[in-house]
């Protein structure tokens, strides 16, 4: 029996997707006196809530905590047992938070009269969807449409994910043992954050990563940085290599790279890249155009190809980040409703939870180069801050990247303890066309490690303090 069919439903702007797009997109519609509709397939949050960010943090703070207690006797704080992990009790603790926050969402798609359908859509005309809940069908049509399904696990023949021996990042989020090995294939963010984790929960961690680097999108000097805390870690990091086997004997994986190197573990994480979710949408019955890999095709206005159809978040592709998405869904849902607003891309910090951090915003010098810009940079130490010491914190370094002759602050690159935090002020400082003078000038409080910044700025001037002399430019 087939499924009942409602009559057609209206609605001002409907959001397809309730991620970090796509939930800040329908407040902000509500906000601008839209009547919005929500479509979500899953929990409401989208990945960043269920299954990346949030997830993925809290079970970080749970390793902090141990590698904390771990070191208690070098502060002073004897632990006369040796801490271990509860896996049971910290994924009930992600899995409380995750529902806190989802709360909250509920609560504010309450207050701003937020229509919201479980289900799935597919777009039988350029104004109207097919929506597919467990019960019934809906025809729901609108003003306007943004798109905001996100992206999944990339998936390739050579690593068959399977949810027991061959991971995605999704599944770690669900472990019911810590594995006694794991190898990591592709040393991006999300595969180093979790071997950062796992580490400390009890694996032997190896990463593989066929480019030169650790973070290959980031800067070069961020990369030397991370591999040797790697070291430190006893986290195993091989670059340039290229895996090109993958057998199983017995309860082990062993890979085989083109060096000829081979490891084995009892698990794998296939952590390589992210494809969109712009499958099944019905996109080709309505003309909307997708890249070769399946992103949609956006201008800086985050419309389509199709006018009134609006795309945020990664589906859209660039910098698969949540509040990359957040800001485009801000755009889009303001050009929709009949606003004119450009997404600006020069100022998008990015911030990796590795130990230690790392972050972002700007330029890179390899992209400096490219566009054929007279630049310096200027570095300063963690370890000659007085909170970095008294943390004890010491590993990390801040870099500026600045234009010769103006000055102008161009990039900020920062591996060091709560490098998520500090890379605002430079962000800002991009954004209002700053200097590293202005840095260099600004009163920073005693003892931050926020005066990295200010002494970096300095160190730009060649007055930096709390370098030595034969450093200072």
């Amino acid at each position: 029996m087939g499924k009942r069919r409602t009559k057609m439903e209206n609605y001002d702007l409907v959001i397809i997707g309730s991620g970090p797009a796509g939930y800040v997109g329908a407040i902000r519609g509500a906000q601008l006196g839209a009547r919005v509709c929500v479509i979500e397939k899953g929990l409401l949050g989208g990945v960043c809530l269920n299954l990346g960010c949030i997830p993925t943090k809290t079970l970080l703070r749970t390793a902090e905590l141990l590698r904390l207690f771990r070191s208690g006797e070098e502060f002073g704080v004897i632990i006369e047992k040796e801490p271990y992990l509860d896996l049971a009790k910290a994924m009930e603790r992600k899995d409380r938070v995750i529902h806190n926050l989802r709360k909250g969402i509920e609560a504010l798609f309450k207050s701003y009269k937020l229509s919201l359908i479980k289900g799935t859509a597919k777009f039988l005309t350029k104004d109207k969807l097919l929506v597919k809940t467990d019960s019934e069908e809906r025809e729901i049509s609108g003003g306007a449409f943004l798109i905001a399904t996100g992206a999944s696990p990339m998936r390739i023949p050579l690593f068959p994910i399977d949810g027991e021996k061959i991971l995605s990042s999704d599944h770690l989020l669900n472990l019911k043992h810590i594995p006694k090995s794991i190898i990591i294939i592709g040393a991006g963010a999300i595969g180093l954050e979790w071997a950062f984790i796992l580490k400390e929960f009890g694996s032997e961690v190896s990463v593989v990563e066929m480019l030169s680097q650790a973070l290959p999108n980031e800067d070069e000097m961020l990369g030397e940085i991370l591999a040797r805390e790697m070291r430190k870690s006893k986290i195993g990091l091989f670059t340039n290599e290229k895996i090109i086997s993958l057998r199983q004997e017995e309860n082990q994986l062993i890979v085989r790279t083109q060096s000829g190197k081979e490891l084995k573990a009892e698990k794998l994480l296939v952590s390589i890249g992210r494809s969109p979710n712009s499958q099944g949408l019905g996109l080709e019955n309505i003309g909307v155009e997708t890249d070769a890999k399946g992103f949609i095709k956006v201008n800086n206005r985050l419309e389509s190809s199709l006018p009134g159809i609006y795309s945020a978040g990664d589906v859209a592709g660039g910098m698969l980040l949540a509040h990359k998405a957040s800001a485009e869904a801000k755009v889009a849902v303001a050009n929709a409703l009949g606003h004119k607003e450009e997404m600006d891309y020069s100022v998008i910090p990015s911030a990796i939870f590795t130990h230690p951090e790392v972050a972002s915003v700007g330029l890179k010098e390899r992209e400096a180069k490219a566009k054929g810009i007279n630049y310096s940079t200027a570095s300063f130490s963690f370890r000659s801050l007085g909170k970095a010491q008294a943390m004890g914190e010491i590993a990390g370094e801040i870099k500026l990247l600045f234009e010769q002759e103006t000055l102008k602050l161009l990039g900020c690159h920062i591996i060091g303890a709560n490098a998520s935090d500090l890379i605002q002020e430079a962000s800002l400082a991009i954004k209002l066309g700053a200097s590293i003078k202005d840095l260099a000038h600004t009163i920073h409080p005693h003892p931050t490690l926020s005066e990295g910044l200010m002494e970096a700025g300095e160190a730009g001037l060649g007055i930096a303090i709390h370098q030595l002399k034969d450093r200072v430019k």
